[in-house]
């Protein structure tokens, strides 16, 4: 029976996409501002109907619940002797185990001005990238062809101890 596995690195990101947060904080301040004063005529006189009491209420718990979701979102790296391991709370219940045996290569990436960001929705809905919406990370090729896309803010640390892992020299 084997032992826990070493950790040499480990790394987690919070979702940084300014442009996501700019939406998701217009949302907050527009539910506050349109569902709040229907909410609180609901002792007046004039009682809005239910329907408009409830999208309210919908509108608001929305306006709150996406900054929270956005909060708790965290890309987990770690890297242990016997391979990388990833993980997207709260999507994620437990870490993916990624074997580094058929690795190839192993270098830093970092987006230029004239690329789209390559480790963006698009690549992460095809399983190829792992990112909260940095522009720094590694790229991983593996002998079968298979490429990985991985934000990290740490380009070397993690280098270092994905060639510790593998053992080899890349």
């Amino acid at each position: 029976m084997e032992g826990p596995t070493k950790i040499l690195y480990r790394e987690a990101q919070t979702f940084s996409h300014s442009l996501v947060w700019l939406v998701v904080l217009c949302i907050t301040f527009s539910s506050v501002y349109f569902a709040l004063p229907p909410l609180f005529e609901m002792t007046g006189d004039r009682a809005p109907t239910t329907t408009i009491a409830v999208a309210s209420s919908i509108f608001l718990a929305i306006g709150f619940i996406l900054p929270v979701l956005l909060l708790t979102i965290k890309l987990r790296i770690q890297v242990r002797d016997d391979g990388l391991y990833i993980r997207v709370t709260p999507f994620q219940s437990s870490f993916k185990k990624i074997s580094l045996t058929d690795l190839k290569n192993c270098e830093p990436y970092e987006q230029s001005e004239k690329e789209k960001n390559k480790l963006s929705l698009r690549y992460a809905l095809s399983k190829k990238a792992y990112s909260l919406g940095g522009k720094r990370g590694i790229k991983l090729e593996f002998k079968n062809g298979q490429t990985i896309m991985l934000e990290s803010k740490r380009q070397e640390k993690i280098i270092q101890a994905i060639k510790d892992a593998s053992n080899k020299n890349i």
